[in-house]
C-alpha cells in the first residue's frame, strides 16, 4: 500500500486554500492550510510533511526569509511556489531551484496534479538513492573494519556501533558451536544494559537454542515477541528485557560457524530488511571469525613456543649462517653461565675450544643443504669449565628463504662422566665374574637366558649364541624344566634358592652348586633371575672316594675283629663238634644195637654236625690265610669257564641262561686260584638265589688299563634295595630263609678281594637286576697277610 502524502499550502487567499486543499483531498492526499509563516513553522515542527505549495508573490523580503525558514524546519520536504508567470524571471534570480521548484499561475488542475505527482517522485527517487548511498556507506566501512582486524572481538563494538544506523537493538553477540556440536560459546558481545546471564566467553548448552536452530536450516530466525518462549535462551533474555530476536548465520566454505545475534527491548524490531544488511556482511563476518580462531590459535601456538623455548630443558641458541648469536634461551644462561645481553651479537665460535671451532664450522655448512646428525661437541664455560655437549641443528625456513639456524645443546657432562665411571665399574665387574670361577646367566620368566658371563660364553658349545635360549635345554640338557627347577621356586618364592643339582650330557653324570637370587623391578616384583652354577663334580667324587675307603676300612676292620672272633669260636667248636661226630659215627656203624628209629635220628644228629662243621669252616676261611702261600700266574677267563662248569647244570635246570663275554686279551694275573674260583662260585650262587626262569647271568672280564682287569657279574633278577645294599659284604648278613644261607659268603667274597689287592663294588636296582664289579691288579707281588 503506496503512501499517504501530505501536503502544506501556504496561501492567504482563503478562497484559494479551500479550492486547493478539496483538489488535493480528492486526489488521495492530506493537506494542512495555513496563512502565515508561524503557523507554517509550526505545522512542519509538529508533523512530516512532504511537499509545500507556497503562494509567492515577492512583495517583500519576508517571503523569501519564509521559504528559508521552511528549508531548516523540514530539509526533506519539496517547496513548490505558485507564481505568476511575469514574475517569474525575477524567481529564478532569487532563489536556488535545485532545492525549490515552481508552477505557473494560472493553472489547471490537471497541471497541477500532475506537477505534485512528478515532483513527489522526485522526492521518492532522491530519498531512496539517499538511503541507498548511506546503507552502501555503512555496509562498506562494516566490511573495512572486519577486514583490517586480526581478532573480532576488538572490533565488534565499533561493527555494532555502524549497525545501528540501519538495524534498531539493544543487545549483539556473536555466538559460536563448539567442535562437538554440544555446546555453543558468546564469541563476542556487545548490549546497552549491563546485566546478563548469558555473557561473552561462557558456553551453554546447544540443544533448545536459537543457534541450534540456524545451524540446523542455515537460514536466519527472527523471534518477533520472546514472551512466547521458542528457544530456551529467548526466557533468559525476556528476563533482561530483550523481547524481540533475530539470528543470522555465519558460513565458511559451506559449514555454519556461528552467528550473529541481536536483541531489541521492543516487540517485532527485526524484519526481511535487517537480512538484507546482515546478508551483505555475513562472508565478511564469517571469514573474520575464522581468521580470528586461526589467529588466536597462531597467537597460542607461539605463546606455546615461547614458553617452550625459554623452559626447554636443554640450551637453544638461534644463530645465523655465519654463527652469530640472534636470541637464546634461560637454559643457555644457567648452563654456559652468561647473561643473554653478554651472548646476543657474538658469535658461538667465542666460547668453543679449538677442537671444536672447525667441527661446529663444518656443520654450519652442512646444515644449509641437508640434515645435521647428531654431534659431541666440547663448550667453554663463562667459568672455564669445559662442557660436554650433544649439538642438533635445525634450518627455519619461510618461502624457501633461510630464516635462522636453532642449535640444540644438551649437556652430557654428567652423563659422560657416569659413563667413564660405568666402564671402569663394568671393566671390574667382569674381571670379577670372570674370575669367579663358575658360569653365571641371567634367565627370565620364560626360561630363556638373557645374559651371560664370560666363562660361560667361552665354555659353552653355542658360545653367544647361548643368549636366548632356555637354560633347561642349553645348561640342563631337558627338553622341559624339572620339577625342582630352582628358578621357579624363586620366581615363586622372591626368596634364595640354593641346591645340589646332577646334570646329565651324554650320560656323563655331573654335580653342580645351584645359587639362584631374584632381580626385582621397581613395583617387588620378580622379573628375572640370576643363577651362579659351579661345578662341583670333582669335589663330589673326592667326597664318594673318601666316603668309599672309610667305608673300606671300617668294613675292614670289623672282617678283622669278626676273623679274629670266628677263629676262636671255631677252635672252641672244633674240639667238642669232633668228639661228637665220632661218637655218632661210632653209633651208626653198630646200628644192628639200636632200633630203627634210634638210627634215623642217629643220621639226623649227623647231619646237623656236617652243617655246623660246614659252617665252622667259612669261619676258619674268614679268618684264616697261610702266611707263606705265594701267588701264582693265574688265567682268569679258564677259571671263570671251569667255575661256570661246576653249576651249570644248575641253572640250565632252572631255564637260567648264563652268557660269557670274556676278553681274548685278557693277560694273566698274580693271585691265589682256589680262592678266586670261591669268589666266582659264590657270586654265581647268589646270582641263582635272586633269579627266576627266564632271567640272565652275564660274566664279562676286560682290561682295565695296564695295571688291572676288571670282572663283573651282572644278572637280571630281582635287584637289591637301598636299604641293604650298603650291608652286603657285612658278616651273617643275609636276606635269603632260615636254613639257606649263613650271611659269610660276600663277606669271604670281600675278604679275597682285598687279600688280592683289589676292589669289589655292587650297584643294583629293584626289579632291574644286580652288578658286581670287581677290579684286580695284574701283578701286585708276594702276598703276606697274618690268619
Amino acid at each position: 500500500m503506496n503512501k499517504r502524502h501530505n501536503i502544506l499550502i501556504i496561501d492567504d487567499d482563503k478562497l484559494m486554500c479551500v479550492s486547493l486543499k478539496g483538489l488535493l483531498e480528492e486526489n488521495g492526499y492530506h493537506v494542512y492550510v495555513v496563512s502565515g509563516s508561524d503557523a507554517a513553522v509550526h505545522i512542519l515542527e509538529k508533523h512530516e510533511v512532504d511537499l509545500i505549495l507556497f503562494d509567492l508573490r515577492l512583495q517583500d523580503v519576508s517571503e523569501i526569509s519564509l521559504i528559508n525558514k521552511i528549508k531548516e524546519a523540514s530539509s526533506d520536504a519539496i517547496i513548490l511556489v505558485m507564481i505568476d508567470q511575469n514574475k517569474i524571471k525575477a524567481v529564478i534570480n532569487t532563489l536556488c531551484l535545485e532545492t525549490v521548484d515552481y508552477i505557473l499561475k494560472p493553472f489547471d488542475p490537471d497541471y497541477l496534479k500532475k506537477t505534485i505527482e512528478k515532483a513527489l517522485y522526485k522526492q521518492q527517487l532522491e530519498a531512496s538513492l539517499k538511503k541507498t548511498l548511506i546503507d552502501k556507506e555503512i555496509i562498506s566501512n562494516i566490511n573495512k573494519t572486519i577486514a583490517t582486524s586480526l581478532d573480532i572481538r576488538e572490533s565488534f563494538s565499533t561493527v555494532c556501533g555502524e549497525l545501528k544506523k540501519v538495524i534498531p537493538f539493544d543487545r549483539a553477540c556473536i555466538i559460536i558451536s563448539n567442535e562437538q556440536g554440544h555446546w555453543f560459546q558468546v564469541f563476542a558481545l556487545t548490549k546497552t544494559y549491563n546485566f546478563s546471564e548469558i555473557g561473552e566467553g561462557e558456553s551453554f548448552p546447544m540443544s533448545g537454542s536459537l543457534l541450534e536452530e540456524i545451524i540446523k536450516t542455515g537460514e536466519p530466525v527472527i523471534v518477533n515477541d520472546t514472551k512466547k518462549v521458542r528457544f530456551w535462551t529467548d526466557k533468559v533474555l525476556y528476563k533482561e528485557g530483550i523481547h524481540s530476536r533475530c539470528g543470522f548465520p555465519l558460513t565458511y566454505k559451506g559449514k555454519v560457524l556461528g552467528a550473529i545475534a541481536f536483541g531489541s527491548e521492543k516487540v517485532n524490531s527485526f524484519n526481511e530488511q535487517c537480512n538484507y544488511y546482515l546478508w551483505q556482511i555475513a562472508p565478511q563476518l564469517a571469514i573474520a571469525l575464522e581468521n580470528t580462531k586461526l589467529f588466536n590459535r597462531i597467537k597460542a601456538s607461539e605463546e606455546r613456543y615461547k614458553t617452550l623455548f625459554n623452559h626447554a630443558a636443554d640450551s637453544m641458541v638461534m644463530i645465523d649462517l655465519h654463527g652469530k648469536i640472534l636470541t637464546i634461551n634461560q637454559r643457555e644462561e644457567e648452563i654456559i653461565g652468561y647473561k643473554m645481553e653478554e651472548l646476543l651479537g657474538k658469535y658461538v665460535y667465542d666460547f668453543l675450544p679449538e677442537t671444536s671451532k672447525k667441527l661446529v664450522a663444518e656443520l654450519l655448512a652442512l646444515a644449509v643443504n641437508s640434515k645435521v646428525p647428531t654431534t659431541e661437541i666440547e663448550v667453554i664455560s663463562k667459568h672455564q669449565q669445559i662442557l660436554v655437549m650433544e649439538l642438533d641443528m635445525t634450518v627455519v625456513k619461510e618461502e624457501g628463504n633461510i630464516l635462522y639456524l636453532l642449535a640444540h645443546f644438551r649437556d652430557i657432562t654428567k652423563r659422560k662422566n657416569l659413563e667413564t665411571e660405568l666402564k671402569e665399574e663394568k671393566k671390574k665387574l667382569d674381571n670379577i665374574v670372570s674370575e669367579i670361577g663358575a658360569d653365571l646367566f641371567v634367565i627370565n620368566r620364560d626360561n630363556k637366558i638373557c645374559w651371560a658371563n664370560k666363562r660361560l660364553i667361552e665354555h659353552h658349545p653355542l658360545g653367544k649364541d647361548i643368549v636366548n635360549h632356555t637354560c633347561f635345554d642349553t645348561y640342563c640338557h631337558l627338553q622341559s624344566p624339572p620339577v625342582d627347577c630352582p628358578s621357579i621356586k624363586v620366581f615363586e618364592t622372591g626368596k634364595i634358592n640354593q641346591i645340589e643339582r646332577v646334570i646329565y650330557n651324554h650320560h656323563k653324570k655331573k654335580f653342580c652348586n645351584v645359587i639362584s637370587s631374584p632381580i626385582f623391578d621397581k613395583d617387588g616384583k620378580v622379573v628375572q633371575v640370576l643363577e651362579l652354577i659351579q661345578d662341583i663334580t670333582n669335589k663330589k667324587q673326592v667326597e664318594e672316594k673318601q666316603k668309599k675307603l672309610q667305608q673300606q676300612l671300617i668294613h675292614s676292620d670289623r672282617l678283622i675283629s669278626i676273623g679274629r672272633l670266628a677263629a676262636g669260636v671255631a677252635h672252641e667248636i672244633n674240639t667238642p663238634l669232633a668228639i661228637l661226630s665220632g661218637m655218632i659215627q661210632g653209633f651208626l656203624e653198630r646200628n644192628n644195637s639200636f632200633t630203627k628209629e634210634n638210627v634215623k635220628e642217629f643220621k639226623t644228629m649227623q647231619k646237623v654236625t656236617k652243617r655246623i662243621e660246614k659252617t665252622v669252616d667259612s669261619l676258619l676261611e674268614l679268618s684264616h690265610f697261610e702266611g707263606n702261600e705265594q701267588p701264582k700266574p693265574v688265567h682268569i677267563n679258564e677259571l671263570i669257564k671251569n667255575t661256570v662248569a661246576l653249576i651249570i647244570e644248575q641253572f640250565t635246570a632252572k631255564d637260567k641262561n648264563i652268557v660269557l663275554r670274556l676278553s681274548s686279551s685278557l693277560p694273566k694275573i698274580s693271585g691265589f686260584a682256589e680262592q678266586l674260583q670261591q669268589v666266582f662260585m659264590n657270586l654265581l650262587i647268589n646270582a641263582d638265589d635272586a633269579t627266576e626262569r627266564g632271567d640272565t647271568i652275564s660274566i664279562t672280564t676286560v682290561q682295565k688299563d695296564k695295571k688291572m682287569i676288571t670282572i663283573s657279574f651282572k644278572d637280571t633278577g630281582e635287584g637289591i634295595s637301598e636299604d641293604h645294599l650298603s650291608k652286603v659284604f657285612d658278616p651273617f648278613f643275609t636276606t635269603k630263609e632260615v636254613g639257606k644261607g649263613t650271611g659269610l659268603g660276600l663277606s669271604i667274597t670281600y675278604g679275597i678281594i682285598e687279600r688280592h689287592h683289589g676292589t669289589i663294588c655292587v650297584k643294583s636296582k629293584v626289579g632291574r637286576g644286580t652288578t658286581f664289579d670287581i677290579n684286580l691288579p695284574i701283578d701286585f707281588g708276594k702276598v703276606t697277610v697274618d690268619g
